[in-house]
């Protein structure tokens, strides 16, 4: 009787700890998932990079005294060089566009004295923009910190023709602590590409009312040849 108690409370014990994930069952021994390891020296010895990114958003908003819109994309090419390096992390960065282009038609309309604000791009004003990229160190494997400042024309029947700029830029800092651009290392290949999407001012929407608008973006590195053209 003692044997049998003594066998039934192991088996039972057994029972939990299978349940418990504690015992592998026959023909599916215990292994560990293995998690790919990229190696970021190949990264880290680029001592060039070249950055293609796009800004795009297209939003209507209307309440009882406003309505808004707008339709904007924007392009900007960045040659990032080498500024630090160790053998776990490698930081690039540039204070210059190579190139940019941007396309904005946006209206803000006051129902209440129907007066109409256009937000449009302003092609050939100077522009500015600053890129700082990391590899390794307390990044998941990336870092990308994007900014542009573009030209725009804002005009009013009112105040005329007013000249500003459309901040763009890769960190979301709508709410909270700034979030970052940040991803893992391709598997294979050399070339960093990624996408996000969060709230932002563009155009009209500027605030809580109109709200900021979503901006998409899309962005693309890979190793600057710097015997190729810069031309797409």
């Amino acid at each position: 009787m003692k044997v049998y108690d003594l066998a039934k409370e192991l088996w039972r014990g057994a029972a939990v700890l299978l349940a418990m994930g504690l015992i592998a069952t026959v023909g599916a021994p215990l292994t560990s998932a293995k998690v790919p390891v990229v190696s970021m020296k190949p990264f880290i010895a680029t001592p060039m990079w070249q950055l293609d990114i796009t800004w795009h958003a297209k939003d209507a908003w209307e309440d009882r005294d406003m309505s808004a819109k707008v339709d904007m994309t924007a392009t900007a090419r960045f040659v990032l060089r080498q500024s630090d390096k160790r053998d776990d992390w490698g930081r690039w960065h540039t204070e210059k566009l190579d190139s940019n282009n941007m396309a904005m038609a946006g209206t803000l309309v006051n129902k209440n004295d129907h007066s109409r604000t256009e937000f449009k791009s302003a092609p050939g004003s100077p522009a500015d923009g600053a890129v700082t990229f990391e590899v390794g160190g307390r990044t998941p494997g990336y870092q990308l910190v994007c900014s542009v400042a573009l030209p725009i024309k804002i005009i009013n029947p009112l105040m005329g023709t007013i000249d500003s700029l459309a901040t763009l830029m890769t960190t979301d800092i709508s709410a909270g602590p700034p979030v970052f651009c940040t991803g893992p290392l391709p598997a294979s290949g050399d070339t960093i590409s990624g996408s996000l999407v969060f709230p932002a001012p563009v155009g009209p929407f500027v605030g809580s009312k109109p709200p900021n608008t979503r901006i998409g973006i899309q962005f693309v590195l890979k190793p600057f040849n710097a015997l190729a053209p810069l031309t797409k």
